[in-house]
């Protein structure tokens, strides 16, 4: 069954080492035990895997409270991983035959283990080493030669085995086959010969095999990146997110002399839980790429030449000024990109809107380029995807309709596997292949290319003439929608989508017959040729089927890169100030900002490109963003960009789109500044600095603000902090996301 959002967990009494406690009933002992800082030591045991006992490590004395006050103790010590919590449970952690079990054990898994810690990659942060100095026999009674295997097996470009280190503990092979689910890794053979390995010893493709390396409590299965590269003690580490896709993974950026050497996961519960994506963990290191941008550069006699910031600052100001007093408001424009944080992108569009006087912003490389106010708040009152990701485990029926998950989304695929797996949740998939999710779900749309916005209908239809009349009666427009679906019937869909009639009517069922629905709409949608129409009919699939107000169900159009989000929230678009609000709503910011903004509405991507190559956009202003190899239709980006009589380009590398530029400035990567992202479940967190800034590069937010001292003389923001605080001045919603209230797992932004 889905788990309940808000179900309250009952109680039960227990006892630990003399001390009483509630805890909810079920709890592992292992984590009970953790409430009054009792620890107990573990190998196979993991907070997100399903207990299995096999290293015997976390073995406890175990009685319960009989009616007459006594405890009746259990024989022999328990596995307090796999032992749930119930009434009158006593347990002791530090008795004499306790301490006496785990010296055995570890002396049991010594016995074969090679002394490798001073060449191992894991020695200062491994368990294994910390459980022996803390409950391990002082000296070993074993003077026979050890087993000798393979060492340094690669498993995969990213994974090593070493399998003389290997203690069978399993859970590298129960990842694969709990979490990511390829069920890559088996045990093999038998005996001492026992070893994880992957069927027939091929490669170990799995997308998230970074995550054994990570759980693996021995130094077994190593990074290929990161061998003999840095020592724990050596190496600095901070926190951080991801910015790969827009699930914002917490991770851990570790750094030595000033580079980045290593990545790992961060926990939190509410987005990655503890896993990364090996996309995310593997991802190339940018600060020290051969194409890096390292200063400021101006293009003389056909070639970009260093010059100084002030020169570079001073030439942006005179064109772009000129041309908007030449031309118009009109004559200049900009485009975000996504991995800009939300201090970036607030200041880029303040510095167009109250520098420039222009509205011609915006941040969308896709097809979809209509009004997010219109097409989801008017509908369904909601501004951004409705549910956080752990609703997916609440929720009755998840239907992924045109994302391949696990590319896109790689936490919300594995979430909504976690929520099949373990809660029983089914899953229905529409896409034009075969995807990971199909493994998992009860039913699969394989549609012909370009053909969802005839599926949406059909199912719409079919969707209308199941559900239960008292189900329909208050839709505003029922009849309305009926008629703008009454010819899509099953023969019609099947001849648009290559979806069977049967097929289509078993998909409606699933839906019809569930009480929640999260439906998850991705990249198929965004770049449909008719997006604006097919998400008015996901919209209405959400409002006939109830699920416009539910918490546990709703539309979530996921943005496909790392702030698409906070690019929306911050007002980077052309008819849309910070907040939400139209573009005659503007005296509200103009109080903050302390000056008249324009009411012209502004060009949104596709038309601000094709006023490029006709001359009339005659300065443009690219941040952050490659259109040129990221836009749906590069070909036209990159006439664009070409045509444009004056192009500045800010970026880390240079990029296809930097090519082109008459200015290029160098900006800060991810790890080299502090700032702000919000993941597509509208939570905001927190990135801190990690390493220095390469050359004379600078965070995009300083170089917003110091072109807008430049232009307004106001008193400039002086570091993220400041900028967040005047951004929940504006939208009030991202007051509670203040730096003071992120904290290190981030806030979701209430809608209201």
């Amino acid at each position: 069954m889905p788990r309940p959002k808000h179900a309250e967990p009952k109680l039960v009494n227990i006892e630990i080492n003399g001390i009483a406690l509630q805890v909810p009933e079920g709890e592992y002992l292992v984590d009970a035990a953790k409430r009054v800082e009792a620890d107990v030591p573990v190998f196979c045991y993991h907070k997100y895997m399903e207990a299995v006992g096999m290293c015997r490590m976390c073995l406890v004395d175990v009685g319960y409270k009989q009616p007459d006050g006594s405890v009746r103790k259990m024989p022999k010590p328990q596995a307090s991983c796999t032992l749930p919590c119930s009434e009158g449970m006593v347990a002791w952690t530090e008795t004499e035959q306790i301490i006496k079990d785990r010296k055995a054990v570890l002396e049991f898994l010594l016995i074969n283990h090679p002394l490798d810690c001073p060449i191992c990659d894991r020695g200062g942060e491994c368990p294994l080493q910390n459980n022996t100095q803390f409950y391990g026999p002082s000296t070993s009674r074993y003077i026979e030669i050890k087993r000798h295997l393979p060492k340094s097996l690669p498993l995969s470009d990213h994974v090593m085995l070493d399998l003389e280190r290997c203690i069978q503990c399993g859970r590298c092979v129960r990842f694969t086959e709990e979490v990511s689910g390829d069920a890559q890794l088996a045990f093999l053979f038998r005996g001492a010969q026992t070893q994880p390995h992957t069927f027939q010893l091929t490669e170990f493709n799995s997308r998230f095999s970074g995550n054994v390396i990570e759980i693996c409590p021995v130094g077994a299965l190593t990074s290929r990146r990161y061998r003999f590269r840095a020592r724990p003690w050596d190496i600095v580490t901070q926190k951080t997110i991801c910015t790969g896709c827009s699930n914002g993974c917490n991770i851990y950026l570790d750094s030595r002399g000033g580079e980045m050497v290593r990545i790992n996961a961060r926990e939190n519960p509410q987005v990655n839980e503890t896993w990364t994506c090996d996309k995310g963990k593997f991802q190339p290191n940018i600060m020290r790429a051969p194409n890096r941008i390292q200063q400021p550069m101006i293009r003389k006699d056909g070639a970009l030449q260093p010059v100084e910031w002030h020169e570079a600052y001073a030439l942006i100001l005179e064109r772009f000024q000129d041309e908007r007093d030449k031309g118009g408001v009109n004559a200049v424009a900009g485009f975000a990109g996504q991995r800009m944080t939300n201090e970036d992108l607030y200041l880029f569009q303040k510095l167009f809107r109250a520098g420039f006087g222009s509205n011609n912003i915006d941040h969308r490389l896709t097809r979809y380029q209509g009004d997010l106010n219109k097409d989801l708040y008017t509908p369904l009152g909601t501004f951004a995807p409705q549910n956080e990701m752990r609703d997916l485990e609440a929720t009755s029926l998840i239907f992924i309709f045109g994302s391949d998950l696990i590319d896109e989304q790689p936490m919300v695929y594995l979430r909504a596997r976690k929520a099949w797996h373990r809660f029983g949740v089914k899953a229905l998939v529409a896409y034009p292949v075969p995807t990971e999710a199909e493994h998992f779900a009860e039913n699969a749309l394989r549609y012909q290319p370009g053909s969802e916005l005839a599926l949406a209908s059909g199912l719409l239809r079919a969707l209308l003439g199941l559900l239960p009349a008292e189900k329909l009666d208050g839709i505003e427009g029922l009849e309305k929608i009926r008629d703008s679906v009454a010819s899509c019937d099953p023969g019609w869909v099947e001849a648009q989508t290559g979806v069977a009639p049967g097929v289509l009517e078993r998909a409606a069922r699933m839906i019809a017959d569930s009480p929640s629905m999260m439906l998850l709409a991705g990249e198929k949608v965004w770049n449909h040729r008719e997006a604006q129409t097919l998400i008015h009919m996901l919209t209405q699939i959400t409002r006939v089927t109830g699920n416009a107000d539910k918490e546990e169900g709703g539309l979530n159009l996921m943005p496909l890169a790392a702030n698409g989000q906070g690019a929306i929230d911050m007002g980077a678009l052309p008819n849309q100030l910070p907040g939400y609000r139209s573009l005659a709503e503007k005296a509200s910011l103009e109080a903050v900002w302390g000056c008249t903004l324009p009411t012209e509405p502004g060009l949104a991507s596709d038309a601000m490109f094709q006023a490029c190559l006709e001359s009339s956009v005659k300065c443009l202003y690219i941040a952050g963003a490659n259109p040129v190899a990221e836009h749906y239709d590069p070909t036209l980006a990159a006439r664009a960009v070409q045509s444009v009589e004056f192009l500045v380009v800010q970026d880390v590398l240079m990029t296809e789109t930097a090519q082109y530029a008459d200015v290029a400035l160098p900006a800060c990567a991810f790890a080299e500044r502090e700032g702000t992202y919000t993941n597509f479940e509208r939570r905001a967190q927190r990135t801190w600095q990690a390493v220095p800034p390469t050359g004379e590069a600078k965070p995009d937010w300083r170089i917003f603000s110091e072109l807008l001292l430049r232009l307004t003389q106001q008193t400039p923001a002086f570091n993220p902090r400041e900028v967040m605080k005047e951004v929940g001045q504006v939208f009030p919603a991202y007051a509670a996301c203040a730096y003071d209230h992120l904290k290190d797992q981030g806030v979701r932004w209430q809608q209201g």
